[in-house]
């Protein structure tokens, strides 16, 4: 949001050095992204600060900020919304995702160029000025922070709006001249034949304002916030209006800058001859209420009833006592960020000055530093394992189909495996027991553009418990490298990586256990044990397992568990 200086003194006092002004700026309430002699560039990403995205949004901040005052008023009636005149004639067939619209004819109108005045205002504001009556329209928007647009009033067929969802695939060439094709989420504005712009994005080509334009139909509303958002991010249409759709918009700021642009188009000679209003247009008042021993409790310092009502009150929240200690904050229209009780203590805390908060020691006792002896270990192991020349790889917690048919688990051992209540596919139904079957898995997909793959991975396990899975940290580690026999090399990795980090392990030849006889060669596995305990295993796997798996190397595997080191 690019703020023009010269702009914003009109709207506020400004009673302090500039320098003073951006320090607090930037200290309490959002960053800047740039400063020029001509404009301030508040950084909002990140921020969910609606108010910030209109000129007098930012006046009202400014004037808390140095304690001074804001220079206009806030206007409450309006002399159109009282008016005798003709309605347009407007149909809204979806009133969830179009609740207030409020469309205005206004004739007699000739396009120019601007005056210099408001040039400026755009041109500081980041903006290109087009012509008078496009200018209106933008110049309003970056005032009150409520988007408006202005349809050719003589291409509008019957002179009727209609608001409506789009048919699936109708077309409309936007304001940017590309055709965009539409779905039955996306909000249309319409006319009996045609459409003529997309709610809250872009208008159509065929009805934007021309040099030949004398009558406009001038457009203020506030549509449904989701719905709008899906439809822009599905086509790629961001705009600063869009933009402040997404964040939310007030009813008062949608009249109040209805009420501006007719009062500039009548300034260039335009007379309002018909408006229409659908909707409540009041605004709501949110009352919150906020203790003063929870505020001093998070924020770590002892206010005073009378410093948080004085500061909430320079930040225009209306305060009231009900009871010692104990406020009813009612927060101005305009701040439809805060809506919580602690949402009211960040508006104390960050008036105060976050730089007043002294440093305080924790109270109570310091916990005892937790044993940091696994993590160091996973964290060498990781070192050591790519000092080997091994790379670490991240699988599922799952076991995919093809896994579970290599390994052979029918229905009866499926049941050993924990399996997930509302898996969200065949692929995620059963958790792994084991780590080593998806890096054979994953080896031998990377085998097909690898000549050797040496993968490894630390991760959980997962077995049947009584009231929740037991969980096992497990190291497993996958090798194919060409030769006839890979668990030669796969027992000199593990060795060297163990023995670097002076963990003794020893290795035994054996068969392997019967349930897993059709899983590994016969006469290639070995145990591995840790100060007499048995910690994992070292094998190849049984040629039909590998070919299963579409393996056209051998495989060795290892794994490891983790958590008998300690």
């Amino acid at each position: 949001m690019k703020v023009s200086i010269n702009w914003l003194k009109e709207l506020v006092e400004i009673n302090k050095p500039f320098k003073d002004l951006l320090e607090e700026i930037n200290m309490k309430t959002i960053g800047t992204k740039e400063v020029t002699d001509k404009f301030i560039e508040l950084d909002m990403k990140g921020y969910n600060r609606t108010d910030l995205l209109s000129l007098r949004g930012v006046a009202y901040e400014v004037a808390s900020l140095l304690d001074s005052k804001v220079k206009f008023k806030e206007e409450s009636d309006f002399d159109f919304a009282n008016s005798k005149l003709p309605e347009v004639d407007l149909e809204i067939k979806d009133p969830e995702a179009s609740p207030f619209y409020a469309i205005a004819k206004i004739e007699g109108l000739k396009v120019e160029a601007s005056a210099a005045d408001i040039k400026h205002k755009l041109e500081d504001s980041g903006y290109r000025a087009i012509n008078n009556l496009a200018d209106i329209t933008n110049l309003v928007m970056l005032e009150y922070g409520q988007p408006l647009h202005s349809f050719d009033a003589s291409t509008v067929s019957e002179n009727k709006i209609i608001v409506r969802k789009a048919k699936p695939g109708e077309k409309i060439v936007t304001l940017d001249s590309k055709e965009r094709e539409l779905t039955e989420d996306d909000l249309l504005i319409t006319d009996p034949k045609k459409a003529v712009g997309i709610a809250g994005v872009m208008g159509g080509e065929n009805s934007e304002v021309t040099n030949k334009t004398t009558s406009i139909l001038l457009e203020a509303a506030i549509f449904n916030p989701q719905n709008l958002r899906k439809t822009s991010t599905r086509l790629g249409l961001q705009s600063e209006a869009s933009k402040r759709f997404y964040h939310g918009l007030t009813k008062i700021r949608l009249m109040q800058a209805l009420n501006a642009a007719i009062k500039e188009y009548e300034k260039l000679g335009g007379k309002l001859t018909a408006i229409t209003l659908v909707g409540n247009f009041e605004d709501e008042e949110k009352e919150i209420h906020l203790r003063v021993e929870k505020a001093n409790s998070l924020i770590g310092l002892d206010f005073t009833e009378e410093q948080i009502s004085q500061l909430l009150t320079k930040l225009n929240f209306k305060v009231k006592e009900i009871k010692p200690r104990v406020f009813n904050v009612t927060r101005p229209y305009f701040r439809l960020d805060v809506n919580i009780e602690e949402d009211l203590i960040e508006e104390v805390a960050r008036l105060y000055g976050y730089d007043k908060i002294p440093s305080k020691a924790l109270g109570g006792e310091t916990p005892e530093e937790p044993d940091q002896t696994q993590f160091q270990i996973i964290d060498s192991l990781k070192k050591q394992l790519m000092h080997q020349g091994m790379s670490e790889v991240r699988t599922y917690s799952f076991y995919s189909t093809l896994v579970l048919e290599s390994l052979g688990f029918d229905d009866l051992k499926k049941k050993l495996l924990v399996k997930v209540a509302n898996p969200i596919s065949k692929e995620t139904e059963y958790m792994r027991m084991n780590i080593w079957p998806n890096l054979a898995e994953s080896a031998v997909f990377n085998n097909k553009s690898f000549e050797d793959v040496a993968i490894f991975e630390i991760g959980k396990t997962f077995f049947p418990g009584t009231e929740r899975p037991d969980e096992r940290l497990m190291l497993g580690v996958g090798l194919i490298d060409g030769t006839d026999n890979p668990v030669l090399e796969l027992v000199k990795i593990v060795y060297q990586t163990f023995a670097s980090l002076e963990i003794e392990i020893d290795f035994a030849a054996m068969k392997p256990p019967a349930e897993a006889k059709d899983i590994f060669h016969p006469l290639r596995f070995l145990s591995i044990t840790h100060k007499g305990k048995l910690i994992g295993g070292i094998a190849e796997l049984h040629p039909a397992v590998a070919d299963k798996l579409g393996a056209k190397k051998k495989i060795a595997v290892a794994e490891i568990n983790l958590d008998k080191l300690q």
